[in-house]
């Protein structure tokens, strides 16, 4: 996972590439991956995430089926970094409002609930269950087609409570937008895969995932490690 550095006075993104990854073309790659539109918008005293090589690799992901009613692909690839995200499935940051709050159009254009082929308990109140993720409507026959095959290879208990999917919120322990707010993230068994730990995600889970191109946060590093976590691009 990413370090992090503090933008000192007379700092730029083009010194920082050049200090801290020995290559000041990266500036680019750099405000990329920091969700930043224009690599001029730092200030003192900023806390910039530095990629790392894992960061940046793209996903490698089986390709899509045909959708028959559309034709192929029944669902993008997987987008490398912020702007790759935006380009892929909208312009979040046109959606903010002045005090910050996400217009309702965002959701109601975007949004839609991928039907799940079984319950999945709510991590924070276990009797009740979800039936649906809240999910892009790009990647909605993406994570339909996931839990089906979870459901075929005989997963179905390693999916033991239900963290979270489409939410408009800042990254965990930064502050640019989390891949939630574009509902291609999904967390799972948040009670036991808490982020910087470790945690216990059944590997025949992650494997699956990965196979579809998710991103899975267990092979972050440091306090940033997120377990629970599976995200539908990289380099972000």
């Amino acid at each position: 996972m990413a370090k992090t550095c503090i933008v000192a006075r007379g700092d730029t993104l083009t010194k920082i590439a050049r200090a801290r990854l020995g290559d000041p073309s990266l500036a680019k790659v750099i405000a990329d991956f920091n969700g930043l539109p224009d690599a001029r918008q730092i200030f003192v005293g900023q806390a910039i995430q530095l990629p790392s090589a894992r960061d940046l690799r793209p996903v490698v992901a089986a390709p899509a089926p045909a959708d028959r009613r559309r034709g192929p692909p029944a669902w993008p690839a997987p987008p490398v970094g912020f702007q790759a995200v935006r380009d892929v499935f909208g312009d979040l940051l046109a959606y903010v409002r002045d005090d910050g709050s996400l217009a309702p159009a965002w959701e109601t254009e975007r949004m839609v609930k991928a039907a799940l082929p079984f319950p999945i308990p709510l991590a924070w109140d276990t009797r009740q269950s979800v039936t649906g993720i809240r999910c892009h409507k790009l990647i909605a026959p993406l994570v339909g087609e996931v839990f089906r095959q979870i459901a075929a290879q005989g997963l179905q208990k390693a999916v033991q409570t239900y963290g979270g999917g489409y939410n408009y919120r800042p990254k965990r322990n930064g502050v640019k937008p989390s891949t939630h707010s574009w509902g291609i993230a999904i967390d799972l068994n948040p009670n036991t895969n808490a982020m910087g730990t470790a945690g216990d995600m059944d590997p025949r889970l992650v494997a699956l995932f990965e196979d579809h191109g998710f991103v899975w946060g267990g092979r972050w590093a440091g306090k940033g490690k997120d377990p629970m976590h599976f995200q539908y691009c990289s380099g972000y």
